[in-house]
């Protein structure tokens, strides 16, 4: 285990140490854990602004999937586990594109999502922000937002041709994705109470998609 890992671990509440990934990956220390090393680790329950903030990012992204040429989008339970030698996390959501989607076995994303959605809850503020952020970082996940509704932040990540994550900027408050091209919205859009609709979401990525 690397020093970054082992530091980590120290927050978080462990259910099991010494626990093989095949263990982990048959279910018997339950869904809402992840794997560092041998090491199962509990996640908190999410809030509910957590999961209205989840289910409309779902309908944002699957909608732009089913517009266009395809992928999935997967959401928390679903395991990733960018490469043999990474942890094995539950991102808040991932997109496979259709490039990918060979990627996608039966529990468990075996390698890089194209894009990976964290959406920060309090006890998972400095996870989400940095260890996280590193491993799929190195682990080639293209695109990585960390979304903090407390705060109203939304931060944006591009790997570039070296793979290193670079902050990619919010412009006159509407953000693009480089992974997804011609996906755009406000940022402002996240913090709505409520938050749009099915039906508001399909007509916003139809909007995207027409470059209105």
């Amino acid at each position: 285990m690397d020093t970054t890992s082992a530091v980590a671990l120290e927050r978080e509440t462990i259910l099991a140490q010494g626990v093989s990934f095949e263990d982990y990956l048959n279910g018997k220390y339950g869904v809402h854990t992840e794997w560092i090393d041998g090491v199962v680790i509990a996640m908190s329950p999410v809030s509910a602004q957590h999961d209205s903030l989840a289910r409309f990012l779902d309908d944002l992204l699957g909608w732009y999937l089913e517009l266009t040429d395809g992928g999935r989008v997967l959401r928390e339970p679903m395991v990733m586990k960018p490469t043999p030698d990474s942890p094995a996390r539950e991102p808040d959501l991932q997109v496979l594109r259709a490039d990918r989607l060979h990627l996608l076995k039966e529990n468990l994303v075996a390698g890089a999502a194209n894009l990976v959605v964290e959406i920060v809850s309090p006890e998972s503020f400095t996870r989400d922000r940095g260890v996280k952020f590193e491993e799929y970082e190195r682990g080639g996940v293209d695109e990585y937002w960390v979304i903090d509704p407390k705060r109203r932040e939304a931060l944006f990540y591009v790997r570039d041709a070296e793979g290193v994550y670079q902050p990619c900027p919010v412009q006159d408050g509407v953000y693009a994705s480089s992974v997804l091209p011609g996906l755009r919205f406000a940022v402002a859009v996240l913090w709505q109470q409520p938050l749009p609709s099915k039906r508001a979401t399909l007509e916003l990525v139809e909007a995207c998609l027409r470059g209105a």
